[in-house]
């Protein structure tokens, strides 16, 4: 159903030639789909840790996103090195900005995705995240 709302909503705003509703991807799709990419735009109301986000920066890519959960820890803000831009969540005037800068600003966008790979360095391994979850469960008696 939401699938069939969004294409109609793409249809009657003249964007179905400019929108592609890809589906599922297995990992070797969403690989391509993320290597073809330029930017990752993420406009969630809510959003705990933000796996996505991790993921596009793992790919280098410079994020768009709602500032809510841990995206801004994530995107390096709070460290300085800016990967990505956040607008609060619902915040329809912000995120027109935010894209029309890293879409018609290239220099801009290159130094969000220098930011991005800088960031993708310092992002958790599995093997680390797991280290850390386990030494929590062990503290805590668990």
């Amino acid at each position: 159903e939401t699938v069939a709302a969004l294409r109609a909503q793409a249809m009657r705003a003249g964007l179905s030639d400019r929108v592609e509703f890809a589906g599922e991807s297995n990992l070797e799709g969403l690989s391509r789909h993320y290597a073809a990419a330029d930017l990752f735009v993420l406009p969630t109301l809510f959003e705990g840790y933000g796996m996505v986000v991790a993921e596009a920066l793992a790919c280098g890519l410079p994020v768009v996103a709602s500032e809510t959960g841990a995206i801004g820890e994530l995107v390096g803000m709070e460290a300085g090195m800016e990967a990505g831009m956040l607008v609060p969540p619902g915040d329809v005037e912000a995120l027109t900005t935010a894209l029309h800068r890293v879409i018609t600003d290239r220099a801009w966008r290159a130094q969000l995705a220098d930011g991005a790979r800088t960031v993708r360095d310092r992002l958790p391994t599995w093997e680390s995240a797991c280290a850390q979850m386990a030494d929590v469960l062990q503290r805590a008696g668990a």
